[in-house]
């Protein structure tokens, strides 16, 4: 069914090593393997582990993501990261501003993830992620998927526009350029087997959160158009009922050649559907919303 929905390109960057799969499990240091436990939310704080080098309000500008890898592990657990910055809390938890964690931005009375999961900066997002591995990971820390109508305003901002960052397309500005290429859906089909972890390292081309600057909605939130397609909670009519749908489009773009824009959307599959290019962000109410 998914035969001609997606492309994607061979993944050379020297040196690097991509990895995807374990949704539920918490992201390590790939040179320094944190300790799971010590990964976990703290009970009450409902965010991801605070990279120390993101601010509320902070544009990155000072980032380094090229410097940033991630990796397969053997259990197939998500490594991601490739400094002890992204270790929890790096020692320390920023407070809340505007009713969100500070690895969160605030749009109309909640709050979303500043980037896709793992929500890092400089991290690789995850990929090979059905509705339900995000409905799980959201939730193991504290947070919910997003829905679509979250999504989409986030995207949009006030003013309402096609793209995160204005109403006319402009290339390069999020990864979403990519060149199409074939994919062996057969040998992805048998995830998550040595093999098919290896083709999907092979075709991953997202580019580490926040490297492209300028891809940013008006609620300071990243790639969201571009990148890895994202799933979201239906809450809009589609042509298909099922209770999740992919939004945003990815590296490649969208199926029949058209930029990814705040209202593109796949509604072709159910919940345990995944695919080399399938990841999520999360969201949660503000605090003290109204």
């Amino acid at each position: 069914m998914r035969s001609a929905l997606h492309f994607s390109a061979l993944f050379a960057v020297a040196g690097s090593l991509v990895a995807f799969g374990g949704a539920r499990e918490t992201p390590t240091v790939p040179d320094g393997p944190v300790d799971p436990a010590s990964t976990a939310p703290a009970a009450g704080e409902g965010s991801d582990p605070v990279d120390p080098r993101v601010a509320e309000g902070d544009d990155d500008d000072d980032a380094d993501p090229a410097n940033d890898a991630i990796e397969i592990e053997d259990d197939g657990a998500v490594a991601a990261g490739a400094s002890l910055a992204d270790a929890p809390d790096g020692g320390k938890r920023k407070p809340p501003r505007g009713g969100c964690p500070s690895t969160m931005v605030r749009s109309g009375n909640f709050c979303i993830d500043r980037y896709e999961a793992p929500n890092r900066r400089g991290a690789h997002p995850f990929v090979m992620q059905s509705a339900n591995d995000a409905n799980g990971w959201c939730t193991d820390h504290h947070k919910r998927l997003c829905t679509e109508d979250e999504w989409v305003s986030a995207c949009q901002g006030e003013e309402r526009r096609t793209y995160p960052y204005g109403n006319e397309h402009v290339d390069s500005r999020c990864n979403d350029d990519k060149p199409w290429q074939k994919v062996d859906e057969a040998l992805l089909a048998k995830w998550p087997s040595p093999e098919a972890k290896a083709h999907a390292k092979e075709i991953y081309q997202a580019t580490p959160s926040g490297s492209k600057r300028q891809c940013k909605s008006q609620a300071g939130a990243r790639d969201m158009t571009g990148n890895v397609e994202e799933w979201v909670l239906r809450t809009r009519e589609h042509a298909n009922a099922y209770p999740y749908i992919l939004i945003g489009c990815y590296w490649a773009g969208c199926y029949g050649g058209n930029k990814p824009t705040c209202h593109s959307t796949n509604n072709a599959h159910g919940a345990e559907f995944r695919f080399y290019e399938t990841g999520f962000r999360c969201c949660k109410d503000a605090a003290g919303k109204k």
